[in-house]
């Protein structure tokens, strides 16, 4: 993998049981109408009203939408603003929980005649049942599983690797519900009308690997096989998944059209069985609840909605004041100010983080070490993009690649000096974004990866940018 770096994987805790806990009910749940990229949905149901786990209570706005369901049964009792863990605030549908957990009749019963499925009729019940894909961007699964027109896919890629630090949700799921898994991306691979199935897992993840091998071979699937890949950050990034199972070129850049692949998460597969097999709508995951100041790390079944304090309770606490609580993995996880923040459906995984793990060095002016440029795996120049940010120098950031940035965050990481390269580059690809600048790859990348390493060009204009020292 080029530019990826290794971290300590810090996982062992979660992984003590491959059980996955089911919590308590929470008293109340606060589902979101904005969970993924896209419009939200509309809500279907009114104050007051009494649901069903897993009835539907918004529908989608458009073909960009999915629909949301109650992940418990109760009373609606609001449909107001409320904290989100991504933007800030945003209507939610609050559920108060009657302690039944009563389920629409239909789920958990196989659906008739689900193998002869269309691909309308699928697509259908992905947008119904309120999937999306659970990679790194939470895109409606109808969107992403569309087949491309007069393009034959040669491959559907099945993701499982973990290369964050603390998360396991995926691994305790593959470990959990294997063939379940296999069953969904087989549906997948249908739709799709790929030739092959590919099942990528890291180096750490063997335990996995063997059980998926084991299933494959007593399905007699030929079309399928596992691929154990290094342990590197951020492994389970589709540039660097297609890159290193198939040897594609500057997949950043490239569409299933142009490289005739697919990739989706283990979860996403797992998902679609459950929808398509059993009537089940996505209104719960797994999530990885961690972290050094939780009593007791695990993966649980956290419902849609549920709190960030109430996965924490379900782990027994904390044993700590924690100095950041995190969503998702600590290399490019969000920061939570309150713990009543809802799970959502890209919730991977719940951090409780003590100081002595996180970085509050002070910002010290960049040394041109080129370590961020050698940690990148999109090949791009983080040190020139964010030099040009720092002095709003928009399009000599553009020509550095800032609009191909995978945001992983390994710049941030290698930095001796604690720049925030991320937020720089977050800067300089908004404005880029709000200004509708686009470049062609040739005049995104002037120089590539040799010219830099000769230092010829790049020191050039390394020169030409007034660096400031950080405020």
């Amino acid at each position: 993998m080029i530019g990826g770096i290794r971290l300590q994987g810090k996982k062992q805790a979660s992984l003590l049981s491959w059980t996955i806990r089911r919590p308590f009910l929470p008293p109340n749940v606060y589902i979101p109408l904005n969970q993924h990229e896209g419009l939200p949905a509309i809500p279907c149901v009114e104050v007051g009203e009494r649901v069903l786990m897993g009835q539907k209570i918004a529908e989608p706005q458009g073909p960009f939408s999915v629909a949301m369901h109650a992940s418990v049964s109760g009373k609606v009792t609001a449909i107001e603003s409320y904290p989100h863990p991504l933007l800030g605030e945003t209507e939610a549908i609050k559920i108060h929980t009657d302690g039944v957990d009563e389920k629409c009749p239909e789920i958990g019963h196989e659906r008739h005649g689900w193998h002869d499925l269309s691909a309308e009729e699928l697509y259908e019940i992905f947008q119904q049942s309120g999937l999306v894909d659970f990679g790194k961007k939470t895109v409606p699964l109808h969107v992403k599983a569309a087949r491309p027109l007069g393009i034959k896919i040669k491959a559907l890629i099945i993701n499982g690797c973990e290369s964050d630090p603390y998360v396991t949700s995926d691994y305790a799921l593959m470990m959990s519900h294997s063939l379940e898994i296999l069953k969904g991306a087989e549906i997948l691979c249908g739709l799709l009308n790929a030739d092959e199935l590919v099942f990528t897992l890291d180096e750490t993840q063997r335990e996995a690997a063997e059980l998926l091998k084991s299933k494959i071979y007593f399905l007699k699937w030929p079309h399928a096989e596992v691929r154990l890949l290094s342990s590197l950050y951020p492994q389970e990034a589709d540039v660097s998944l297609a890159h290193d199972v198939f040897g594609a070129e500057r997949t950043l850049l490239l569409s299933a059209k142009e490289t005739g692949l697919r990739i989706f998460n283990v979860a996403t597969a797992f998902s679609v069985y459950e929808a398509v097999v059993l009537q089940k709508p996505l209104y719960e995951r797994v999530v990885t609840v961690g972290g050094e100041c939780v009593v007791e790390p695990r993966n649980i079944w956290a419902k849609i909605g549920s709190s960030f304090e109430e996965a924490i309770k379900s782990c027994r606490g904390l044993m700590r004041e924690p100095a950041r609580v995190l969503m998702s993995g600590p290399m490019t996880g969000e920061a939570q100010e309150s713990l009543s923040v809802p799970v959502i459906k890209g919730t991977a995984a719940v951090l409780a983080l003590p100081k002595e793990v996180l970085s509050f060095d002070e910002i010290q002016p960049c040394i041109r070490c080129n370590r961020c440029v050698d940690a990148c795996p999109s090949e791009i120049s983080p040190v020139m993009i964010t030099l040009a940010a720092e002095q709003d120098l928009f399009d000599t950031a553009q020509k550095w690649g800032a609009a191909f940035c995978m945001e992983c965050g390994n710049c941030a990481y290698v930095c001796p000096s604690k720049r925030p390269m991320m937020e720089l580059i977050q800067h300089a690809r908004f404005h880029l974004h709000s200004a509708r600048k686009s470049f062609s790859f040739e005049e995104s990348f002037p120089i590539r990866r040799e010219a830099w390493r000769k230092g010829t060009q790049e020191n050039k204009d390394l020169a030409e940018i007034k660096v400031n020292a950080p405020k």
